[in-house]
């Protein structure tokens, strides 16, 4: 099994290999990145957001209609909402093995403060390896500091570190070895 990383256009430039590497590197499975062949549809001209639900809805049906088998993440510029939530980092959908996670609201310049490129690598790989745990079988987790905690804000985004915790590890590495079956 890899990774497929799907690397939106409006996305910044140039994180697409190191973040690859991380996540990769996180789940201990190869992670491929390449640019993003979906149309982004969804955007509400209202919110000045995109549709989290259709973005994966396009996902899903190119996964589908080119016989994907391994987990599909985008990573786009747009700014994220779901029905009910106002803004998220990214969202899975675990039954279609397709996920989204948005650059907009990871980046120090969103909320005023300097660029620093690092720190939107880090909040990428996090987030990123957040969605795509999702996919293959974990669920939320109560460690802040493991990956699979579900990050409200930034600053809960930033406490985290590149780690699953003990339990989230073994279901990860149990769900991951059924797949390589």
């Amino acid at each position: 099994m890899d990774l497929l990383i799907f690397w939106d256009s409006g996305a910044p430039g140039g994180l697409g290999l190191p973040v690859s590497r991380f996540i990769g590197d996180l789940f201990s499975l190869p992670a491929q990145v390449c640019p993003n062949p979906v149309i982004l549809n969804g955007y509400v001209g209202s919110r000045h957001q995109t549709d989290a639900r259709t973005v994966l809805d396009s996902l899903q049906i190119f996964r589908q209609r080119q016989r994907i088998p391994d987990p599909v993440l985008l990573v786009c510029g747009t700014d994220l909402f779901t029905e009910g939530v106002t803004s998220l980092f990214g969202l899975a959908r675990p039954s279609s093995g397709v996920a989204v996670v948005s650059t907009a609201r990871l980046g120090n310049e969103f909320y005023g403060l300097p660029e620093k490129e690092e720190e939107l690598i880090d909040r990428l790989v996090k987030e990123g390896a957040h969605e795509i745990g999702h996919l293959l079988s974990l669920e939320h987790c109560n460690d802040p500091e493991c990956i699979m905690y579900a990050p409200l804000t930034l600053d809960d985004l930033d406490r985290k570190v590149r780690w699953f915790c003990p339990d989230c590890r073994s279901v990860l590495d149990g769900a991951i070895s059924r797949t390589m079956i």
